[in-house]
């Protein structure tokens, strides 16, 4: 092997590390990538149930930076570092090598205090992981970690970082805190912008066009609606939503507060939504707080096709569970409505629903086994359920919204979730109609 052949046999295993890097970039780049997809389209991560915690870390306040989607700096970071590596081996000249080294001992501590700045957060304030966003982080750490170790420190104590034609290779090792602190700085802007900013994710559609109507699509049993849900008393504990579309009788339906109250909120819920989880012990305390001026009609309903026609085949809004879930809750109205309240409670009750057979024993508990048997299998169940989905999907199109929970008040349709009971009492008056006094003590 003559020297030539031998200098660049030594050129490539200086830089076989370099492939390494950009392999892991790569991976965390394609991760990133594919949730900032994913919170555009406002879709569901493969795999990601709704009880999952893949889905519990996305649907967070810490998903979003600055109120855009935190996957989409992320993957800017990692595209800026594997652009630097492909750039890095061109850079001949010793200054321009320095200035490619400076970007990427900068990108890499960003990297490495951004993984773990999430992976904290998901330890230790969301205490739910997701694995698109763990494998992006150990990808993405990794790859940094390497760059860090192959820094080529400069022999010479008196090379400069930043004058032109030093003729000096490697980096200065007195320049190396004044990079880390940049990078961290950088670290510092991304936890501050999620602290300081957070992202309002509750929409409030205010429909005024009672006019208009919405188009059925795909042969739709939902028929042409108007656009507007005008949700209204016609009768004594009677409500009526577009135009008479949807008619609620409150003694026949589940309700928080008394059915002969003067103002009437509709919600539509999941039990395994994150944000509906939230929302239902601050609508308890808002009924509360409202005696006998508010209804709260809670509605079931299931984001899963197994049990909701509007919901495509293939889409993870919801688990199957939820199917279950709303029948069961819808079981024990039917047998004992004085206890649904205590079952929806203890539904509620926990950060994650209860498994299946639990709700189900606790239910048959409750009710009694036989008369939930027999509630089960009574075609109301099934006939309430369909209209509690249709009416979700009436509030979709009318609002362009999915998202849960929902909340019909006079002509507007709040979707997504509620932060504070504050957060409800300003909608309660902003959109509820009827002004209601002071809230009870």
């Amino acid at each position: 092997m003559n020297s030539g052949d031998a200098s660049e046999t030594r050129m490539q295993s200086r830089t076989t590390w370099l492939y390494w890097v950009r392999a892991l970039l790569l991976i965390a780049g394609s991760g990133a990538g594919y949730l900032a997809w994913v919170a555009l389209h406002h879709g569901a991560a493969a795999g990601c149930g709704a009880e999952s915690g893949c889905n519990a870390v996305l649907q967070s306040r810490w998903a979003y930076w600055l109120g855009f989607p935190v996957s989409l700096p992320a993957l800017f970071v990692y595209v800026a570092l594997f652009a630097t590596t492909i750039l890095l081996p061109k850079r001949t000249s010793p200054d321009d090598e320095r200035g490619s080294w400076a970007a990427i001992i900068v990108l890499s501590i960003l990297v490495i205090g951004a993984a773990f700045w999430f992976v904290s957060l998901q330890v230790f304030v969301i205490q739910s992981f997701c694995k698109y966003c763990l494998t992006a982080h150990a990808c993405g750490f990794a790859a940094a970690l390497i760059c860090l170790l192959h820094v080529p420190f400069a022999t010479d104590p008196d090379t400069p970082m930043w004058a032109p034609d030093a003729g000096k290779r490697g980096v200065p090792g007195r320049a190396m805190p004044v990079l880390i602190m940049v990078g961290v700085c950088g670290v510092a802007v991304l936890a501050a912008g999620q602290l300081l900013v957070q992202k309002q994710r509750n929409v409030v559609t205010d429909v005024k066009n009672p006019a208009a109507a919405v188009p059925s699509t795909n042969g739709s049993p939902a028929g042409d609606l108007p656009a507007t849900p005008n949700a209204r008393l016609v009768a004594r504990r009677v409500l009526s939503l577009y135009k008479d579309e949807f008619v609620l009788k409150l003694n026949e339906v589940p309700v928080l507060g008394s059915p002969d109250a003067p103002q009437v909120i509709v919600c539509l819920l999941d039990y395994t939504c994150v944000h509906c989880r939230a929302l239902h012990p601050i609508l308890e305390q808002v009924s509360r707080q409202y005696s006998n001026q508010l209804a709260v009609v809670c509605l079931p309903v299931s984001l899963s096709p197994e049990c909701n026609p509007y919901i495509p085949r293939g889409t993870s809004l919801a688990s199957s569970n939820s199917c279950q879930y709303a029948r069961l809750a819808l079981a024990v109205w039917r047998v004992r409505p004085d206890l649904h309240r205590q079952f929806d409670h203890w539904m509620f009750e926990p950060a994650k629903p209860p498994s299946v057979q639990q709700a189900g024993e606790y239910a048959a508990e409750l009710v009694g086994a036989d008369k939930l048997k027999t509630a089960l299998a009574d075609p109301w169940v099934t006939q309430q359920l369909r209209f509690d989905c249709r009416l979700h999907r009436a509030n979709w199109r009318a609002a362009d919204n999915s998202a849960l929970p929902q909340i019909v008040l006079g002509n507007a349709i709040s979707s997504g979730p509620i932060n504070s009971i504050q957060h409800l009492q300003l909608l309660l008056r902003q959109y509820g109609g009827a002004t209601m006094g002071p809230p009870a003590r």
